[in-house]
């Protein structure tokens, strides 16, 4: 059976470690499945490496990425859709897996081809209304390209009225596949109560790559610990994809004799290039277990890691639904703390210096949640069966 894996193309990592994970845990093992996934040129080099197939595309090449810089959204929606379909001719799949990739219903649903989707907590809310704020979007709506980002999240979006009436029928579908895969665990990605079709719902645990520090790294990092023997670490991240400002809080944790690693790319003052470590990808669950205090804008994937390793935790405020209501969840299982983003709370700064002295004195974060937690990831994860998703499907 073909099965043909498609990750938001301008997602990232975030939506195609999920899928890659899938393969390597639950897909590649079975011989009867031939899976493969259409992606840039570039990721289909880094997955043939690994022996992954891709659909033989030139799927944005260096041509097609100079186009994505441009302001013509309606060209580029329409770019992937031709895309998607050549795929579909080639490959013929039985079934379609995707991340995110909003214009599936082209050639899943309007073929009557079983679609699964990986879905989030930003796609089905069930935060208390008290703790929802309408100025906030989806994380995929924030950013240049935010008329692609919402097409599959806002059915009035402009875009989809360019599209005849049969295709609109299909894309508004988008939120309502066959199966959907929810990359975590029920105590954190809560379903709503009177949602329709909970048997379609599958809970996978979380679907994270375990990498490990290259001789490099670790010859970088063992001198940073050198060069800050005894100090307590904190780990600062945004993702890949989101630019919400963090250099205030290097600066005051340095200035708090702790040494700071990031994968954010800011300015740095020179007195102190010494006490911080920056790379724009690190492995994140080893980066986690040997920090103290980690804080990052709440993605997906990412908020998973304190809580693996049993680590205090702070999320950033970024003005996005999903991640604010993952966060707002973790603070009140008591797993983490949440620093709202300064457009929210002018009192933020105010807020952070009181979550760190919490932290300070070791009353942040109920350990003995975290180990509830991190026992039902393991059990989530250990009884999750794909084969049991794409018979649902199927069916």
């Amino acid at each position: 059976m073909n099965i043909l894996n498609i990750p938001y193309f301008a997602g990232g990592l975030s939506h195609l470690i999920p899928l890659y994970v899938l393969h390597h845990k639950h897909l590649k093992k079975n011989t009867e499945i031939k899976n493969h996934f259409l992606v840039s040129k570039n990721i289909q080099n880094f997955l043939k490496i690994q022996g992954i197939n891709c659909v033989s595309s030139d799927f944005f090449n260096d041509e097609k990425e100079c186009m994505l810089m441009s302001k013509d959204n309606l060209k580029i929606i329409k770019y992937v859709i031709e895309k998607e379909k050549e795929a579909y001719e080639k490959l013929k799949p039985r079934l379609i897996i995707e991340d995110a990739s909003f214009t599936t219903p082209l050639i899943a649903e309007k073929n009557n081809i079983p679609r699964i989707s990986i879905q989030r907590t930003g796609n089905f809310r069930s935060i208390d209304n008290n703790f929802r704020n309408s100025n906030h979007v989806h994380s995929l709506q924030k950013g240049e390209k935010t008329d692609i980002s919402s097409f599959g999240l806002n059915t009035n979006n402009s875009e989809i009225s360019e599209f005849d009436h049969s295709d609109k029928f299909f894309l508004q579908k988008y939120i309502k596949p066959k199966a959907k895969i929810i990359p975590g665990i029920p105590s954190i990605e809560l379903l709503p109560k009177n949602i329709e079709d909970k048997e379609s719902y599958f809970y996978s645990g979380p679907l994270l790559v375990m990498d490990k520090p290259s001789k490099n790294l670790s010859n970088g990092l063992d001198e940073f610990f050198n060069n800050n023997n005894k100090k307590l670490i904190v780990f600062i991240t945004t993702g890949t994809i989101d630019r919400t400002p963090i250099e205030n809080f290097i600066e005051f944790f340095v200035k708090r004799n702790y040494a700071v690693i990031t994968t954010c790319n800011c300015k740095i003052n020179e007195e102190y290039k010494q006490e911080v470590f920056y790379k724009k990808l690190l492995p994140l669950n080893y980066i986690c277990r040997i920090s103290d205090l980690v804080i990052h804008q709440c993605g997906s994937g990412m908020y998973h890691y304190p809580i693996m390793n049993k680590v205090p935790a702070l999320t950033i405020g970024t003005l996005c639904y999903d991640r604010e209501d993952i966060a707002q969840r973790l603070q009140q299982l008591g797993v983490s703390g949440h620093i709202p983003h300064p457009d929210d709370n002018s009192n933020y700064w105010g807020i952070f210096l009181e979550l760190v002295d919490r932290f300070e004195e070791n009353t942040l974060v109920d350990f003995k949640m975290i180990d509830k937690l991190r026992f039902e990831i393991s059990e989530t994860s250990s009884n999750f069966r794909m084969e049991q998703v794409i018979e649902y499907a199927m069916s």
